[in-house]
């Protein structure tokens, strides 16, 4: 819910982005009129270069990538070793979601010989803009072993070892940066950022604070101070810091979001789902794909809907929760969702047609579903049926898995002998999405794999047998692991139906097994995303879905410890689990 936008404040290029408005870290101004990098030694083209730099900025603040481009190919015909130029490319390409490309723009750059760390900053920081952190990382460090008082290059290092998790190592780049520049308010609310995730609430506030007082138009940093304010509890001047921002920044996608998400975690879902409409602001949104009118929930007899993906896929199942409502509508609804999800959801909804976005041409997909008479993106379905907490259905789960495959898995977990069939997931996330504060070492939930009368099921969907095979030549503990569910979603629902219990991290483990009425215990993080709430143990979403909540950042071991205690209960009644309202026989 907290807005991290790090490597847009500290994008070292020079613009103003029109959409979020963010000043990059270091202006054009402070490139060398002299050749730095392959730039043109004659005084005239170094000046044309300069003035097509300028232009640049300008056509990818205001969107016209077309403009940009044209502004790169013009310098590389003046100099075509000019390493910004090709970085510069690299940005286009990113901005067109063309990361191969992207990434082939700078690895011409970093051919070029004799860069200076300038050169290497902005690298890097198209390099961390392709979630590329180890080749981030490398150009900053190169950037600071030729200028070890580059603050830029110090903050952006900063930010590349935040995502890693190495919180200590990165608050102390982002306080060095503040030594060598102490006006610096985007490595103040950098430091900000940290020190809230290190549950460090009043010092985050302090920093937020000094970081306004620096530069008052900092919209981003006034949207914080709110999301602090909600960690101490006070909503009131938590709103009031989110309209002082947005009075800055009314068109800023990012900041209407993370108010919607306020709202939303607060329970307060008309307001928060119509906040949340603001996110079509935001670059990411695929704004424009569609030609159809937009559809305002109005009964759909004789209609064509089309509902189209905008979410991860997560969210997409959680959202899957209103589709029965919006089939009762009437009308014809195509939905395009996750390939992974394509053949689950015809089985579970058979009155409507799907459609897997990757499967398909992104140009002609769309033709076999014709005709379609209006649209709405996935993300708005609840402000149509989700407005209340009455309106959430207490159901049982509204996924079906493949019954063939539930009977294989069903033998295979039979085969392991009495007791509780329990799934685990312990990571989450990516560097994006705050992995190191919703994940946790494997060992940490030692405690609970030595119980007696329990089978663990491994549902990590990334490889995880290293960590597997070394809790088991430690310890003499096996977690049951398969390789079928890396790569078949199918295969993880008809597994996850079979079990009795799943355990895990904020991930999509726990809206699958929400979503199939599996009971579900939640680890959560004492900043939770907006889908886990401020507070409780239960999720309107998920009436199989219990919460249990981090008092303090980074501590899980009482999260375990309670968690045992609750186990312990149904290791001596293991024919039920009982969760919320729903006993779920075994």
């Amino acid at each position: 819910m907290l807005l991290r936008l790090l490597k847009d404040i500290c994008s070292s290029a020079g613009a103003e982005n029109s959409r979020k408005d963010e000043k990059a870290a270091s202006s054009l101004s402070e490139l060398p009129s002299s050749r730095t990098g392959g730039e043109a030694d004659d005084e005239s083209d170094g000046a044309a270069i300069d003035s097509f730099y300028r232009q640049f900025e300008r056509g990818l603040a205001e969107g016209d990538l077309a403009m940009a481009e044209t502004c790169c190919r013009s310098v590389l015909d003046l100099r075509p070793d000019a390493a910004l130029a090709h970085a510069n490319l690299a940005r286009v390409r990113l901005a067109q979601r063309r990361g191969l490309e992207a990434a082939d723009c700078l690895r011409r750059a970093e051919s070029v010989p004799g860069l200076d760390a300038k050169t290497h900053n902005r690298i890097g920081v198209v390099w961390l803009d392709l979630d590329d952190g180890a080749k981030a990382e490398s150009c900053f460090r190169t950037a600071l072993a030729k200028d070890d008082r580059h603050a830029y290059a110090w903050c952006n290092l900063g930010i590349v070892l935040q995502r890693k998790g190495q919180l200590e190592e990165s608050l102390a780049c982002f306080r060095h940066a503040l030594e060598l520049k102490p006006d610096f308010a985007e490595a103040m609310h950098n430091c900000g950022l940290l020190l809230r995730d290190l549950g460090r609430s009043d010092e985050a506030l302090g920093m937020f604070e000094d970081a306004v007082a620096l530069k008052p138009e900092f919209a981003l940093a006034h949207a914080n101070i709110g999301v602090v304010h909600q960690d101490l509890g006070d909503i009131g001047e938590a709103f009031a810091s989110f309209d002082r921002a947005l009075q800055l920044e009314p068109e800023s996608g990012d900041i209407h979001l993370t108010k919607a998400h306020l709202l939303l975690s607060a329970g307060r879902f008309r307001q928060g789902w119509e906040e949340q409409e603001y996110r079509r602001l935001a670059p990411e949104f695929p704004l424009g794909r569609f030609p159809f009118p937009e559809w305002e929930g109005e009964e759909l007899a004789g209609k064509n809907l089309l509902i189209y993906a905008e979410q991860g896929i997560g969210d997409e199942i959680m959202l899957a929760g209103c589709f029965p409502d919006l089939f009762a509508k009437g009308g014809r609804c195509v939905v395009e969702c996750d390939p992974r999800l394509e053949t689950l959801y015809r089985r579970s909804f058979p009155q409507a047609e799907f459609a897997g976005k990757r499967f398909k041409s992104p140009e002609t997909w769309l033709d076999a579903y014709q005709p379609i008479d209006l649209q709405i993106p996935v993300g708005s379905l609840p402000r149509f049926f989700r407005n209340e907490e009455a309106d959430f259905p207490r159901h049982s789960g509204y996924l079906l898995a493949d019954p063939k495959r539930i009977t294989r898995w069903k033998e295979r977990l039979n085969a392991l002998g009495s007791g509780l069939r329990v799934g685990l997931s312990w990571r989450g996330g990516t560097s994006r999405t705050n992995a190191y504060l919703r994940s946790l070492p494997l060992e940490t939930c030692l405690p609970l794999l030595g119980r007696p009368n329990v089978h663990y099921v491994n549902l990590q969907y990334t490889d995880c047998r290293d960590e597997l095979e070394s809790l088991h030549a430690r310890y003499g503990i096996r977690v049951h692991a398969w390789r079928e569910i890396e790569s078949d979603y199918e295969e993880t629902a008809a597994l996850v139906a079979n079990l009795d219990l799943v355990i895990s991290v904020c991930t999509a483990v726990v809206h699958l097994a929400g979503a199939l009425g599996v009971p579900v215990w939640v680890m959560v993080p004492s900043s939770p995303g907006w889908r886990y709430l401020r507070e409780g143990e239960r999720l309107p979403w998920y009436p199989s879905a219990r919460l249990f909540r981090q008092a303090s950042a980074l501590r899980w071991e009482p999260v375990i410890e309670r968690i045992g205690a609750e186990l312990d209960t149904l290791t001596h009644a293991p024919s039920f689990i009982h969760s919320g309202d729903i006993e779920v026989a075994r």
